[in-house]
C-alpha cells in the first residue's frame, strides 16, 4: 500500500509541470508577438520574426497559434485585460465619477507613456485593440451618465462620447509612442476632453491636477515583461 502511494505521488505532478511549461511558452509568444507587432505594425506578417524573437521552433508556435489572427487577438486580449484590472483596481474607489473618468483615462495614457513597445502596439493596433474589452468601453460609459446624471457632463454629448475619447486616446499613444511629448501632455489631453463632454475648463483643470493613484505592475505581468526586454535590447544596442 505505501508503495501504491508513492507512486502516485511521483506521477500526479505531471500534468501541472506540463500546464505550467505550456502557459510559459504562451507567455513568451504572447510578449514576443507584442514587441514584434509593435516594430512591424499589425497589419504585418509577423510569425517568422516572433518565432525567432521567441526562441521557439515553428513547429512549437503552431502548437499554440494557427493563424497571425489569432496572435494578434491574444496579445490584444491580454494586454487590454491586464491594463483594464489595473486601472479599475484604483479607480472603483473613487466616489466622484468626473474624477473616475478623469482618473482612469490619465491612468491609461500613463501605464502607456511607461511602456513605449506597448504604447506603439495599441496605436497601431487602434480600434481592434481589445474590441470592445477595454478602458474606454468598459470603465468609462457608466461613470460618464453618472456624470451626466449629476450634470457634470452635458447629457447631448453622451451618444458620441466613448467615440470621441477614443479617438482622442489613439492620437495620444500614437504620439507618445513617435515623438517627445511635454510632461503635462496627458493631463491635457485628459482636460480636451473633459471639455468636449461639456466640462468646465475649471473643473477639468481641477479634476486633472488630482494625485495619480500608484499603479501596482507585478513582474510577471505583460506589461513589465515587455519592458524588461526591451530594455536589455536597448542596453545591447
Amino acid at each position: 500500500m505505501p508503495a501504491a502511494k508513492a507512486t502516485q505521488a511521483t506521477t500526479d505532478h505531471r500534468p501541472r509541470v506540463a500546464a505550467e511549461r505550456r502557459e510559459r511558452m504562451r507567455k513568451r509568444l504572447v510578449e514576443s508577438a507584442l514587441i514584434v507587432f509593435a516594430q512591424k505594425g499589425v497589419g504585418a506578417s509577423v510569425i517568422p520574426e516572433v518565432v525567432a524573437a521567441a526562441e521557439v521552433s515553428q513547429g512549437s508556435f503552431y502548437n499554440y497559434f494557427r493563424t497571425n489572427e489569432e496572435l494578434l487577438a491574444a496579445v490584444s486580449e491580454e494586454l487590454s485585460n491586464e491594463m483594464l484590472q489595473l486601472i479599475e483596481g484604483v479607480v472603483g474607489a473613487i466616489a466622484d465619477p468626473g474624477l473616475r473618468v478623469a482618473t482612469a483615462i490619465r491612468c491609461y495614457l500613463q501605464l502607456a507613456r511607461g511602456n513605449r513597445m506597448a504604447a506603439r502596439f495599441l496605436a497601431s493596433a487602434g480600434v481592434r485593440a481589445g474590441g470592445e474589452h477595454s478602458m474606454v468601453y468598459d470603465v468609462l460609459p457608466p461613470d460618464l451618465e453618472e456624470g451626466a446624471r449629476l450634470g457634470q457632463f452635458d447629457t447631448a454629448a453622451l451618444p458620441v462620447a466613448v467615440d470621441v475619447i477614443k479617438g482622442a486616446v489613439l492620437v495620444a499613444l500614437h504620439r507618445m509612442a513617435h515623438g517627445r511629448i511635454a510632461r503635462d501632455y496627458p493631463e491635457q489631453m485628459v482636460q480636451a476632453m473633459l471639455r468636449s463632454l461639456g466640462m468646465s475648463m475649471t473643473d477639468a483643470v481641477r479634476l486633472t491636477a488630482a494625485p495619480l493613484p500608484r499603479l501596482a505592475i507585478q513582474a510577471e505581468s505583460l506589461l513589465a515583461r515587455v519592458q524588461a526586454r526591451a530594455a536589455v535590447k536597448d542596453a545591447d544596442s
